[in-house]
């Protein structure tokens, strides 16, 4: 059964920077008390984080937000189509579950206890169904849901980022801190007047996407397909 899902952010993340300041200068072998480059990296640092957080499409620090959920229905008679195994939520890892309400018909709606009516898959997102005649998993009905629930990685200028996907914009912001002023498209370069430029033409050798391949891997097992 197809699910349309409308997403609202209530409480968004202070900041969605995936590394520190006081981390990609200890990358980068720069003291702490030369402020010199703190404005040019903290820049690249948000810069990254987004290009990261629009390839994975998803936010990663921990926001409070609510999914309306709506199963597909037939037209008219407004037969349903059958049941949800599961509601997906559009935000994982799942933090706490606020509220889930089942709007049954306009104006009417019950109110669903976490452990009673439904379990939460913290790291997948879901919501199991539980039949309180028997305590087992069952289906969803075609009804609205709205699920109300905090979600994401780690809290924003408190928490920290899961170690390779800090990894990976740390290595994202030294190679662009690093090549300051330098032509993006020089391969190499020999000996002035003696030797030789090579220019990099597009993407390097084996990139496909907005990032070498090393990096990609890494972010592939963040990123969130998208429905068509």
């Amino acid at each position: 059964m197809a699910v349309r899902i409308v997403t609202t952010v209530l409480t968004p993340a202070s900041s969605y920077d995936l590394t520190t300041l006081a981390n990609i200068k200890d990358d980068l072998a720069i003291p702490s008390t030369d402020t010199s480059s703190d404005a040019t990296l903290a820049r690249f640092i948000t810069e990254q984080s987004a290009l990261v957080a629009q390839y994975c499409n998803r936010a990663f620090p921990i926001e409070t937000v609510q999914d309306v959920i709506y199963p597909d229905r037939d037209p008219y008679p407004y037969q349903v189509t059958g049941m949800l195994s599961e509601l997906q939520l559009s935000r994982w890892p799942i933090v706490s579950v606020t509220s889930v309400t089942d709007t049954v018909a306009v104006g009417v709606t019950n109110a669903l206890t976490e452990g009673t009516d439904f379990i939460v898959d913290t790291a997948d997102g879901w919501l199991t169904k539980i039949d309180p005649n028997t305590g087992y998993p069952t289906g969803w009905s075609p009804d609205q849901y709205t699920v109300r629930y905090q979600a994401g990685y780690f809290e924003a200028g408190s928490g920290t980022p899961p170690a390779d996907l800090e990894m990976a914009v740390l290595r994202l912001v030294t190679a662009r801190f690093k090549a300051r002023g330098r032509d993006p498209f020089l391969r190499s370069q020999g000996e002035p007047g003696v030797g030789n430029e090579q220019y990099w033409i597009g993407a390097l050798p084996g990139q496909t996407g907005p990032f070498p391949p090393d990096i990609a891997a890494v972010l592939e097992k963040y990123r969130v397909p998208l429905a068509i």
